[in-house]
């Protein structure tokens, strides 16, 4: 059965934080839109009705500024929420003197004017009926960025992990992956290449596995590399990332890093990791 599509609609405080979460959610694969007029927020809700779109995240604010407008269409979709849809209203806010530091670390102005603790203060007061209204209230103040989408996606995904790790084999003669967090140079282990019986197989035909398991610097590679990875998510996890790019690399790209990779993949899946694996040069001569 489909789950219903998500959304989240996102307001607050000028300066807590809007733009940086909608980042957040564009990197967990959501749809994004900010500045929506207040009048549209139900127009996008049609449109998703009829559209394959299951991820949303929109954000609507006083840069329209129309507070009452602003509102006005939070209440209507609390009173008149579709009952195909999950929404969540999400108010973010931060205390006076980080909004402030803020203002002048961007060296831009707040939308409701100046001077800027005023505007501050009377956008409190304007949306603070939506506050009221709102699914998840957050508080920004001496939040460093990690640590608040750390925090937000934790909340989203009731804890679970929302971390993938992407493996990757390739041969350097090809070129190096164009994005990688980690690089791993497995050419120092023996090569099935200059096996006349090997040299069209892959690291994948048991034959060459077999060869590679021969040598003791093999094993200890794997292990080696399956406890830094596991060391590297957990890091990861706790600061908030959302993806992870390990590659391993031999000459051709074909039968070492092939067998690393398939043995990191097979045992990260294992531990219960999100994991996605590609060789990419694999068919490469």
């Amino acid at each position: 059965m489909d789950t219903k599509p998500r959304i989240f609609i996102i307001t607050g405080l000028s300066g807590a934080g809007k733009t940086f979460l909608l980042k957040t959610l564009e990197d967990e694969n959501y749809y994004t839109v900010d500045n929506v007029p207040p009048h549209l927020i139900n127009s996008f809700l049609d449109v998703i009705r009829t559209s394959n779109v299951r991820k949303l995240a929109l954000v609507s604010d006083l840069r329209w500024k129309n507070p009452q407008e602003l509102v006005n269409s939070f209440l209507s979709i609390e009173n008149n929420a579709p009952e195909n849809m999950e929404i969540k209203k999400v108010f973010l806010e931060a205390d006076n003197q980080t909004l402030m530091n803020r203002f002048r670390k961007s060296r831009r102005s707040h939308p409701l004017g100046t001077p800027v603790l005023e505007a501050i203060e009377k956008e409190r007061k304007l949306l603070n009926e939506i506050k009221n209204i709102s699914d998840i209230i957050m508080d920004t103040s001496n939040t460093e960025p990690y640590e608040f989408r750390k925090n937000f996606l934790m909340r989203i995904n009731e804890g679970k992990r929302t971390l993938k790790m992407n493996i990757m084999s390739f041969g350097f003669k090809h070129g190096i992956p164009e994005y990688s967090d980690y690089i791993y140079d497995v050419r120092y282990l023996p090569n099935p290449y200059y096996f006349t019986d090997m040299y069209k197989l892959t690291g994948l035909d048991e034959k060459v596995r077999i060869y590679l398991e021969e040598f003791e610097q093999t094993h200890k590679t794997v292990q080696i590399l399956e406890e830094a990875i596991e060391i590297i998510m957990k890091e990861y996890t706790e600061s908030g990332r959302v993806e992870a790019y390990f590659c391993v690399g031999c000459t051709g790209g074909k039968h070492r890093s092939v067998y690393v990779a398939q043995r990191i993949y097979d045992e990260m899946k294992k531990r219960g990791f999100d994991v996605i694996l590609q060789h990419r040069d694999i068919d490469k001569e």
